[in-house]
């Protein structure tokens, strides 16, 4: 897929950065970054992350389908028969 590497550099750069960040809260001595890392790396890619230009294109076409099915809705009432109640 052409779009999944440039999640993957994103998840690369945030990995880096919040390895970084967390090793130096952490005590010294031990490679934190190393360990780190890959469990980071490993979480953020079970988070099935998609291009903000892709969740964009389907969120308008959902909004799309919605405004469809309800304009069908609307059609198909005013064609069914009022029942008295």
């Amino acid at each position: 897929m052409a779009g999944k590497r440039p999640i993957s550099d994103a998840i690369e750069a945030l990995t880096a950065t919040l390895a970084d960040a967390l090793a130096g809260v952490l005590p010294e001595g031990a490679d934190w970054r190393g360990r780190l890392a890959p469990v980071i790396e490993a979480t953020l890619n079970r988070l099935e992350l998609v291009p903000r230009e892709d969740f964009e294109r389907q969120l308008a076409h959902l909004e799309r389908l919605t405004r469809d099915v309800a304009r069908l809705e609307a059609r198909i009432s005013a064609l069914e028969p009022t029942r008295p109640d």
